[in-house]
């Protein structure tokens, strides 16, 4: 794949690393065996009692993070439909995905703002907050069903076209009749709406790209996409049915290997989990190092720890989010393996990026690519194709800056009801200037890689490269505060009392 911005924008933004060089480079010894790549353990797992048995540990190992055997044996129910009726797996997901939605109550999205805003009114008691939720549900899939529609007979529609402006017309436009105009009642179910959107906004944005594909999906299996039985976050893991289609496994072997890898993601997702609970007993318990937050609290409060003990806090909060992160989406891709897609990982080696970029695209890489692929690549591709080094900053502001800065404003939508459209607007500015400092620093680390790319480095020179990314990362999340409590005045002083200020 070319190399140069133009040619693929992508590339320089942040590619999955390959993991051939890191292989051969590593050390022989491994945690987990290759069992994907063992002819024998390959053949074992084509045959009945193969797939019963990497089934049966793959489920224990989901036991083991979830603590819910009810659980882990649906998602081993639905995995055992879609291993041995592989014909039908699509359906399967899409069927499963839906009664997964409909059946439990989600947490991946803030589904009590309705009942307090009920309860705000007054009117709590006469709401089924479950029947609410379905009904909602019911809604945004039927709209998501006719928008479909509308994309996939209308390409040159709006719509198809310019699917970002046309959902952020659409979402802001309940949320402007949630907020401005209606009281009581009305107000409620159309905020269980606004919030249901909120949560299915990206997997539906998606879906209506996929009308560009001649091979794209029915309106039906596009359901299947939208929060997955796997798990999922507000960022859909993985990206859409175009994607879906093009990492199923094509045959008994591609489905065989497909499945070790999941479970081998399973074992390490539970190492991880491990990994952390030492962690926070060591680090917290024996050596009393206090948390991020607490330290971050004592320092508003003006009485902050000494400066060493903060350093300690931020190197350790940096390291906790790294290995939360890490888990649970080791735990969606390691299952979304199983269901017989060969996904890449959520997280792979960030610490071994030598760029800004590069970590970025290795620590949070389904987010990366929403960002890419909904703000990245339509400005790249329609604005200041004369000036190469103003196009990729252009697009990398938008994208890790006015992208993330949206997303998010989307996912605490609660902070309008409660502080007001103006306050939780205004309150936003931490979070602003975050998005701002990380678009600086990808798009400084774009144009100085794209400078330097026909060098080689140096390996102190990469040891150091890496120890500049991960000090950039660590004094960046004093500013990661989606909250609305604290002004930016208070991050900076938590920022210079780590240099003695």
């Amino acid at each position: 794949m070319a190399t140069t911005i133009g040619a693929d924008p992508k590339a320089d933004f942040g590619r999955r690393p390959s993991a051939k060089g890191v292989g051969r480079r590593s050390i022989s010894f491994r945690l987990i065996p290759p069992i994907d790549a063992e002819p024998g353990s390959i053949a074992f797992a084509q045959t009945r009692w193969g797939k019963l048995a990497l089934l049966g540990l793959f489920t224990c190992g989901f036991y083991l993070l979830e603590r819910n055997w009810r659980e882990a044996g649906a998602v081993m129910g639905i995995l055992l439909a879609a291993s041995f009726f592989p014909q039908y797996r699509r359906w399967i997901v899409t069927v499963a995905t839906l009664f997964w939605l409909f059946l439990s109550v989600p947490s991946w999205f803030d589904w009590t703002l309705p009942h307090d805003i009920a309860e705000h009114y007054r009117v709590a008691s006469t709401f089924d907050f479950s029947f609410l939720r379905r009904v909602a549900l019911l809604m945004v899939l039927g709209l998501s069903a006719l928008l479909l529609g509308v994309a996939y007979r209308y390409p040159k529609s709006l719509l198809a076209r310019r699917p970002m402006v046309t959902l952020c017309a659409l979402y802001f436009g309940l949320l402007s009749l949630a907020y401005f105009g209606l009281r009581d009642r009305a107000a409620v179910a159309v905020w269980s709406i606004v919030v249901t959107l909120g949560a299915l906004f990206w997997f539906l944005g998606y879906a209506i790209l996929d009308h560009r594909n001649r091979d794209r999906d029915s309106v039906g299996l596009q359901m299947g996409t939208f929060h997955p039985f796997w798990g999922s976050t507000t960022t859909p893991f993985p990206k859409g049915a175009a994607y879906l289609r093009r990492i199923e496994a094509k045959d008994a072997q591609g489905l065989a290997v497909t499945q070790l890898k999941g479970l081998k993601l399973i074992l390490w997702a539970v190492i991880l989990s491990v990994s952390y609970s030492c962690w926070v007993r060591i680090v917290h318990g024996t050596l009393h190092i206090p948390t991020f937050q607490d330290a971050f609290d004592r320092s508003v409060a003006r009485a902050p720890y000494p400066c060493y003990v903060c350093w300690l806090t931020v190197i350790a909060g940096f390291a906790e989010d790294l290995l939360i992160l890490s888990v649970w989406g080791h735990k969606f891709v390691a299952c979304c393996r199983m269901a017989g897609f060969h996904a890449l990982r959520n997280t792979y080696r960030p610490l071994q990026a030598t760029t800004i970029a590069e970590f970025w695209n290795r620590y949070y890489f389904y987010f990366k690519e929403l960002m890419v692929d909904f703000f990245f690549y339509p400005t790249f591709f329609r604005y200041f194709k004369g000036r190469r080094r103003l196009r990729i900053a252009a697009a990398t502001f938008m994208a890790a800056g006015f992208g993330n800065l949206f997303f998010h404003f989307i996912r605490d939508i609660r902070y309008v009801a409660e502080l007001g459209l103006r306050k939780a607007l205004i309150g936003y500015h931490v979070y602003a200037f975050y998005c701002l400092a990380l678009s600086a620093g990808i798009a400084a680390s774009q144009l100085r890689k794209k400078d330097q790319r026909r060098q080689q480095p140096r390996p102190w020179l990469k040891l150091s490269s890496t120890f500049g990314v991960i000090a950039f990362y660590c004094l960046l999340q004093i500013f990661d505060d989606t909250g609305r409590t604290r002004p930016i005045t208070a991050h900076f002083a938590f920022l210079l009392h780590l240099f003695g200020r």
